[in-house]
């Protein structure tokens, strides 16, 4: 049976969520209208397995290829120069895998690899990335955390013409550059990314729902790491672990059908959020790695649709040095300290959908065997429920051989990258974005998602305070900011994390929590998307559109766009029926 052969697709309740049904993707739907009143259906992989059998895959970096004529800009400041581009070909498209020991798998794949392969890209030397697409499906791939211009930042929503249909190409155009302040024209060094990642962004242009979920959870993502000199000298002077001890880790949750295929059903989490039963570490179900007694180097990615995960060692000699958080280094190496609404826990990294957290471990002094276990616990995809210490073992180490002599010299404490804080004092403005529940359905400021309409226009140079609010109820939501980074000044219901105290792309915010947070926009001007991480959220429109130097619109553009969401919710009545 071919898992990326159409057969069609209908559309759900409470307001037409669209999603597709594959013949490879097992699916539960039902007719009821009240998704709010059902009872969660409870999915049970029927395959049981030993853990730690099988080792963690690394997945291999992408080669260059020949140049090509792109069909894409970078849209760069006049008069700003970079290296010659990199040029790259991708080909999405399914294969067969084992995530599951013995258990054949179809998946949807970047050159048909679960992960995705992984970029690596140097500061000034731009990417060209071809990606061909030859699912049945329509994809898009986001380039999450980096500083592009519009047309190259994937987002379906508010560029449906970068959609790349079945057959066909698209090319996107990554300079790997830091933010240009518009006063000096040099590039805010302190910016600069390390740990990227891409996965799919897509939608239904029709009735502008998306279809994320479903793709990044049949395979769509993959690392995107970025080197600039700061980097490299820390790495050459023995601060930072070599690129041979540098581990990216995807962590992502799946459920299997009957047949080895994944189950993915939104509709039986009541779109909360989609949960698996099997933790899969860069596609493969608890696996192990064999390491040296040495510090190493762990890139770690949620990648989850909707879990939420809070790890710790399973050896109290062990800790977790922290010197990134999302895509940037930290002003200094930190000791995490996980700060929840059930307390205080020192040594654990958490992370919510799409949050990366950079790490060192020191295996020198370990025992044999250590794990990272997870101990949190979700009973649906809301938010996290409760904690269990000791947590569920996800990873093992297997660790081998005497210390390693003049290792690495990272610890608490050493500086990694400089840290320019936005100033109060540059603030022009504040917004207030409010994250809720509306009617069964999400809205942002009490309006549903409209990809026409703006909901911000910051001007171009401009520092801004966004005051982030969930007055959602029961859930908690990541929400991620496109195209630059966010620094967050305070939270409503916790302290402010050591590790979050630098630069982020995606925040947690808590139920009915508050996050205060400064912006500032450099370098490119268009339409960029912000929203909620929760792939179900995202894909039943938790989104809003921000337009850096666009003039707001006039209350004539704002009725014509009003009169296109009436006709967009009217086709969304007709697919119902």
């Amino acid at each position: 049976m071919k898992t990326h052969r159409f057969q069609l697709y209908i559309a759900l309740l409470l307001g037409g969520f669209i999603f597709f049904l594959f013949s490879g993707i097992s699916t539960a739907a039902t007719g009821e209208s009240d998704f709010a009143d059902r009872p969660r259906t409870e999915f049970k992989t029927p395959f049981s397995f030993t853990p730690f059998t099988e080792n963690l895959p690394i997945p291999p970096v992408v080669q260059p290829v020949a140049p090509f004529t792109a069909g894409c800009d970078f849209d760069l400041p006049e008069g700003m120069m970079l290296h010659s581009p990199v040029y790259y070909e991708v080909f999405i498209r399914e294969a067969t895998v084992q995530i599951i020991p013995g258990v054949n798998t179809v998946i949807w794949g970047y050159d048909g690899q679960y992960p995705g392969p992984t970029f690596v890209a140097y500061h000034n030397e731009p990417s060209i990335v071809r990606f061909h697409n030859y699912l049945d499906v329509v994809t898009i791939v986001h380039n999450h955390g980096a500083h592009v211009a519009a047309l190259s930042d994937g987002s379906a929503s508010v560029n449906p013409e970068r959609l790349i249909p079945p057959g066909e190409y698209r090319d996107f155009c990554y300079p790997n550059i830091a933010p240009v302040e518009p006063e000096t024209g040099m590039q805010d060094i302190s910016e600069f990314s390390s740990t990227q990642w891409y996965h799919d962004h897509a939608h239904l242009p029709e009735v502008d729902l998306g279809i994320t979920g479903q793709n990044v959870y049949m395979g769509l993502a993959g690392f995107y790491l970025l080197f600039d000199q700061l980097e490299r000298d820390l790495i050459a002077d023995g601060v930072l672990p070599s690129v041979e001890y540098d581990i990216p880790v995807v962590l992502q949750d799946r459920v299997f059908a009957e047949d080895g295929s994944l189950r993915f059903d939104p509709d039986a989490d009541n779109f909360d959020g989609v949960l698996g039963d099997i933790f899969v570490i860069n596609g493969k179900a608890q696996p192990k790695l064999h390491v040296e007694r040495r510090k190493y180097r762990f890139r770690i990615l949620n990648g989850s649709n909707a879990r939420f995960w809070e790890l710790r060692l399973s050896s109290e000699k062990l800790k977790f040095i922290q010197i990134g958080n999302d895509s940037w280094l930290l002003g200094e190496a930190v000791v995490p300290v996980t700060f929840a609404l059930d307390g205080t826990r020192v040594n654990t990294v958490h992370v919510a959908p799409a949050e990366r957290a950079d790490v060192v471990i020191d295996f020198r002094d370990a025992p044999d065997e250590v794990f990272i276990e997870n101990i949190v616990i979700l009973d649906d995809g809301r938010r996290p429920t409760s904690v269990a210490i000791p947590g569920t073992p996800v990873l093992k180490f297997v660790v081998e051989g005497p210390p390693v002599e003049d290792d690495v010299i990272v610890e608490v404490g050493t500086p990694l990258r400089p840290h320019i804080p936005i100033r109060e004092s540059e603030i022009v403005k504040t917004r207030i974005i409010e994250f809720e529940r509306k009617g069964g359905l999400w809205a942002v400021n009490g309006r549903f998602f409209n990809p026409h309409r703006d909901d911000a226009n910051p001007e171009p140079g401009a520092a801004e305070r966004w005051i982030l609010r969930n007055v959602g109820g029961g859930w908690a939501h990541p929400i991620h900011l496109h195209l630059e980074a966010h620094q967050i000044q305070s939270l409503s219901r916790r302290e402010v994390a050591p590790q979050e105290r630098f630069k982020k792309d995606t925040v947690r915010l808590e139920s009915n929590e508050e996050a205060v947070v400064f912006m500032k926009f450099r370098t490119f001007k268009g339409r960029y998307v912000f929203h909620c991480h929760n792939l179900e959220h995202e894909d039943m429109a938790m989104m809003g559109v921000f337009n850096v130097g666009g003039e707001p619109q006039t209350p004539e553009e704002l009725e014509r766009i009003e009169e296109e969401q009436e006709a967009i919710e009217e086709r969304r009545e007709a697919l119902e029926r």
